[in-house]
Parts: C-alpha cells; structure tokens; sequence
C-alpha cells in the first residue's frame, strides 16, 4: 500500500516475535501492529482480513510454522500488500512459494523463510560461490549457545524431523536421511569455535540445489552443550521405532533441560556456511559466518527486520524474492554491524 508505513506482526508476543518488533523499532521507521493471538487467528480469514486494513507489509512470525496455514500469505497475495513469514519450515515454504506462478512482476513482494534459514544461509551461500564456476557442496551449519531461550515453538519445530526420514540432495542425485542423523564438524570463529552437528530438515535442502546449482547441500544444527545433544539423539531412536509418548511430552522435557543447561551456557551464537567448489583449476573453500558475541537469537530476526525496512523505503521486489540476492554484502555486512553482530568470510 503506497505511503503506508504500517506493519502488521503476526505472533509478535512470542519469543521471536518480540525479537522482531524489538528489531524494528530500534533500525526501522515504521508503525508497529501486534495485535493478540484471540485477535487474529490464522486459521480465520475474516480476522486475518480485518488486521490487514491499511497494512504495507505483514510478517508472520508465529510457529511452530507446521501446524499453520498460508492464509496469511494468500490474503496478501490478493490484496497487494508484501509478506514476509520466519518459517524454518520445508512444507509450509513450499506452500507459499506455490501461491506464485511465473515472474510475480505485478505482484507484492513474498517472502518465505526470511529467517536464519533461508534468507540468510541464502545469503551467506551466494557469498561464499562468488566467483565460482561449479559447486560442489554446500554445507549449512548453526549453533546456538545453551543460555539462550528454548521456547516451546523452537523446540517443536526441532522435534518434527528428529528420527523422520527426509530427502536431501547429495552427489548429485535425492537420497533419504534421517533426522538428528550423521554428525559433523565445523569451525565457527570465536568465541564459538568448533560445533557439532546433526542434520535437520530446513527449507535450503529444496532451495539450494536448483538455486545455486550444488551437487549437495546440507543443514546441521547442535547445542553448545554436548550432553544435550544425547536426550535428542535418544528421542530420534524412539521415533525411528515408533515408541515415543506424545510429541508435547518430548518438548516439556526438553524445555527443563534447556532450562537447567542454561546455567551452565552462554548467550552466543551463529550461522555458518561453507561452499566447496572449483574456480578453473583452482580447488576453493569458502566460510561465511554471522556471529553474535551476546544475543545471539537476534540472527534469526534480522533478516525480516532488514526486507520490512526495504520495502517500506519502495524497493522493488515483487513475487517470489530469492533468499539469494534479496541484499548485496555489503548490505548485509551494515545491517550486521549496526546490531552488533560479525560478518566473516575465510577463504581456507
């Protein structure tokens, strides 16, 4: 809607929603909406519709995205008005993403997945190929320290595919994995340093291949804290045999240990992504990270904090916008520094 600066935030009293105003109030001159759950419910368009009126950009930032329709997205689809969602999601992505056939040139811009995955692995991704003729792999990987809060949503979106079977594209060709499954290494820069992780399923698994043209792609997250890696590792062999108790179960008693293990953690945290690939004849390895000394959830805001504020100020995406080359690094690199965060690229 031309000249409007209201933004409507869907699920703004949740953890990450409280992020994302918070986020926008400090870095973006906008007029906030964060209307109660009661007020709007995604499942009733004739509320959805209601909070829309006068609305230039809506952000869902409610979760887990799983159990949630796209209502919120068709409604601006019809209506012209941009969106932006956190979805951390495959399904739920693939949904939105549907809603647009071809160019989207008349269209609000969509925005799916404008979190730490996709908008910003996107980023970081594009980042590392620069320059590269072929990729080879592309590996996804991001860590989060154990004081930082475990909110239910985030812990049941972890659970979905702990021990399920998903496809990832490997060598070259779809193959079946299981969640919470083939551990490894990365080296994140300090204070992090060197994490452990385990495959999760996220919308870059879908994306990445096609997008960047890589003959694997793949996504692992750990705690900082290895021995609450273990009760995972244990729900996945539960699930793989079908004798887990109810998925509200798991994620209560994963909150008390996130509760307990917090004492004993830090607040940092971040998203690192390594490109493997050729320049010519060169052989090249490429890492770039974002890293939160302190804070380090703010990450998964600022991506949909920065597009809220591109779109307000006119910019000219429209349709489906590619989690890719939404910003330029040097872009990224200011909305990283003006939060306090580090951008670094290594060349190993």
């Amino acid at each position: 809607m031309t000249g409007s600066k209201r933004v409507l935030i869907i699920g703004g009293a949740g953890h990450f929603g409280c992020l994302l105003t918070d986020d926008l109030r400090r870095y973006t001159d906008c007029e906030l909406v964060v209307p109660a759950r009661r007020v709007v419910d995604l499942w009733n368009p004739a509320s959805v519709e209601a909070a829309l009126s006068g609305v230039a950009v809506a952000v869902c930032a409610a979760g887990p995205f799983q159990e949630l329709p796209v209502t919120l997205a068709e409604m601006c689809l019809g209506r012209g008005i941009h969106y932006i969602d956190l979805a951390d999601d495959r399904s739920f992505v693939r949904k939105v993403r549907s809603l647009v056939s071809g160019d989207g040139g008349n269209l609000p811009a969509i925005c799916s997945g404008w979190s730490t995955v996709s908008a910003l692995s996107g980023l970081s991704a594009q980042i590392a190929a620069t320059g590269l003729d072929q990729i080879d792999a592309v590996y996804i990987h991001m860590s989060t320290g154990n004081r930082l809060p475990k909110r239910a949503a985030t812990i049941a979106s972890l659970l979905y595919s702990v021990g399920r079977p998903f496809t990832i594209f490997r060598d070259g060709r779809w193959q079946t994995v299981l969640g919470w499954s083939e551990p490894r290494d990365f080296s994140f820069p300090p204070p992090i340093g060197r994490r452990r992780g385990y495959l999760v399923d996220v919308p870059d698994h879908e994306l990445f291949p096609e997008l960047f043209r890589a003959r694997t792609v793949e996504f692992r997250t750990a705690s900082e804290w290895v021995a609450l890696n273990a009760p995972v590792t244990l729900y996945g062999w539960f699930v793989k045999r079908n004798l887990f108790r109810s998925r509200n179960f798991w994620n209560k008693l994963f909150q008390c240990a996130g509760a307990l293990a917090g004492f004993a953690g830090h607040d940092w945290g971040g998203i690192g992504v390594e490109v493997i690939g050729s320049s010519g004849q060169e052989h090249v390895i490429r890492r770039v990270s974002v890293v939160a000394d302190s804070g380090a959830q703010r990450i998964a805001v600022m991506p949909a904090s920065v597009m809220t504020a591109l779109l307000l100020s006119g910019s000219n995406h429209h349709g489906i916008v590619s989690p890719a080359h939404w910003l330029t690094p040097e872009q990224l690199r200011d909305a990283c520094e003006n939060r306090g965060l580090q951008l670094i690229v290594e060349e190993l």
